[in-house]
């Protein structure tokens, strides 16, 4: 028989302003409480996430011994924007931390690990470089960054896909002529309008590096899960090891190919789970 979960409502920041969800394990571990796991909203999903999938994950971490909140940072959900931060990574990292406050005083917590997907691994990192209360994060699919290799390996895959040379080389000539129409549109787009979209932002390679790298350093866990939807930029279990080489065996990671970036398939999003709790495990006990 399973373990019992109790969810609790909950609401952190002096007006109550930030809302989520704690799932409690059925009974406390001896000692000191272990970290707490906070998962971040998946961009402006709300807090139960891509196809439910933190409602499952909380619940399952919960069962393995630890806490799990779920939180809807501020606008997104039932949370309400108060913040008077410059941008929305800055409020985002303002209400983790707040959210982490809360729950030292709910449930003793002290230590937390991070898990976000997306937009939500960006804040992750953004929070942990800032906070030392940050104990380990879990990233799913963070920054990529196309390497030689992984380039490379695409282009043959690709190839494999058509019959013939002629075939191949017809593919060949309409993807460089979409390269060079897209190249065109960014040129101008530039100059016109140079106020962000809004959308994600990508850090600079040397920029990611030195991030996980800090990390490593402090003694932040982290765990980098990537899926199979970023064709050329990634495309191979090794290849943050193939840009990082300083990086191997001070980060874990792993890489789901047959997976899309939300882990729509029950049977992929079975495995991320059972990936990330056993990562729990056997970091955090």
């Amino acid at each position: 028989m399973e373990p019992t979960v109790r969810d609790e409502a909950l609401r952190f920041g002096p007006e109550g302003q930030l809302v989520a969800i704690l799932s409690h394990p059925e009974t406390a571990r001896a000692g000191p409480p272990g970290p707490a796991f906070v998962i971040l909203n998946a961009g402006v999903l709300h807090r139960v996430g891509p196809h439910r999938l933190h409602v499952v994950l909380a619940r399952r971490i919960a069962r393995a011994g630890a806490a799990s909140l779920r939180l809807d940072l501020g606008g997104i959900g039932d949370s309400i924007t108060t913040s008077d931060a410059a941008s929305f990574r800055d409020s985002a990292v303002a209400d983790t931390r707040e959210a982490m406050s809360g729950l030292t005083d709910a449930i003793g917590a002290k230590r937390f690990v991070l898990f976000g997907l997306c937009a939500g691994a960006d804040n992750s990192i953004a929070t942990a470089l800032v906070d030392d209360r940050v104990a380990g994060i879990v990233l799913v699919d963070p920054a990529v960054y196309a390497t030689r290799r992984s380039q490379l390996r695409y282009l043959r895959t690709r190839l494999a896909e058509h019959r013939g040379p002629r075939d191949a080389l017809r593919w060949a000539l309409r993807t460089a002529a979409r390269r060079v129409r897209l190249a065109v549109s960014l040129l101008r787009r530039r100059g016109v309008d140079d106020a962000p979209s809004g959308g994600r932002e990508r850090p600079p390679v040397e920029t990611f590096h030195r991030q996980l790298a800090t990390l490593g350093e402090r003694g932040v866990r982290v765990l980098a899960i990537f899926s199979g939807i970023h064709g050329a930029a990634y495309n191979h279990r090794d290849q943050l090891f193939e840009l990082f080489p300083d990086l191997r065996g001070r980060i874990d990671h792993a890489y789901f190919p047959g997976a899309n970036h939300t882990f729509t398939e029950l049977a992929m999003q079975a495995d991320l789970i059972a990936t990330i709790t056993g990562w729990m495990r056997k970091r955090f006990g």
